[in-house]
């Protein structure tokens, strides 16, 4: 099963859909890409958002999307998050619910300001709650600190804009290789000028290595439970 681990396709869930035409197009592209499922990861910012108050607003964007679609063929959507790390993020409640859901998995941005001690400690924190947690596009912060982690036994998704360059996508074969890399995401914001060729891209310069990372993916999954775009209802506020 090919999957896109990370995109931001849930309508006015967070910037990366303004809404159901947006989605639409979106996913539309998903599934003529060959994904056969994609994990909606809306941004969670813990110094702006509340767990409940998220989870509200996730809720009533698949409800849109399940009123929305009409028979468009969609791929298969699991919900989760994209939670920024910060310091003590391991003592917030309700945490867990942030996690794809049916699992204990957790997709974990590190800060562009900086990954210091006390981040990396607040990553090995949430796994020990036992939790289990994925870090977002490493091809965006430097090899030491992301490395400290990935010695640690954490795992991490690889973005498909780490793939542009004509040389790019080198240095993550190694993370692939050692077992760290279990998931790869487009990161869809909003319909790109060049659609969903990045994934494509992505793809076919990993040739059987993304074969290899998709059946980790599934295997992380296989315990998640999809959306039920049939019966999503809107929380009353």
């Amino acid at each position: 099963m090919i999957v896109d681990f990370h995109a931001h396709i849930l309508p006015r869930a967070d910037h990366g859909s303004d809404g159901m035409e947006t989605t639409l197009r979106q996913l539309s592209l998903i599934k003529r890409g060959g994904t056969d499922a994609v994990v909606a990861t809306p941004h969670f910012y813990p110094e702006r958002h509340l767990v409940e108050s998220f989870l509200r607003r996730r809720a009533d964007a698949l409800a849109e999307l399940a009123k929305g679609k009409g028979e468009a063929d969609l791929p298969l959507l699991f919900c989760g998050a994209e939670v920024l790390v910060c310091p003590g993020i391991e003592e917030m409640a309700s945490l867990e619910k942030l996690c794809i859901e049916g699992t204990g998995i957790i997709l974990l941005e590190l800060p562009f300001s900086g990954i210091g001690t006390d981040v990396i400690d607040s990553v090995l924190a949430v796994r020990d709650l036992g939790l289990s947690p994925v870090l977002a596009h490493i091809d965006r912060y430097p090899d030491d600190r992301i490395g400290i982690l990935l010695r640690e036994g954490i795992h991490a998704q690889l973005n498909a804009e780490g793939f542009r360059g004509l040389l790019s996508g080198r240095r993550y074969r190694k993370y692939i290789e050692n077992g760290s890399v279990v998931a790869l995401g487009s990161d869809l914001h909003g319909v790109p000028r060049n659609g969903y060729a990045d994934f494509l891209r992505m793809r076919k310069r990993l040739g059987t290595l993304a074969d290899t990372v998709f059946e980790r993916t599934q295997a992380l999954l296989s315990q998640a439970t999809p959306a039920d775009l049939t019966h999503a209802t809107a929380t009353v506020s």
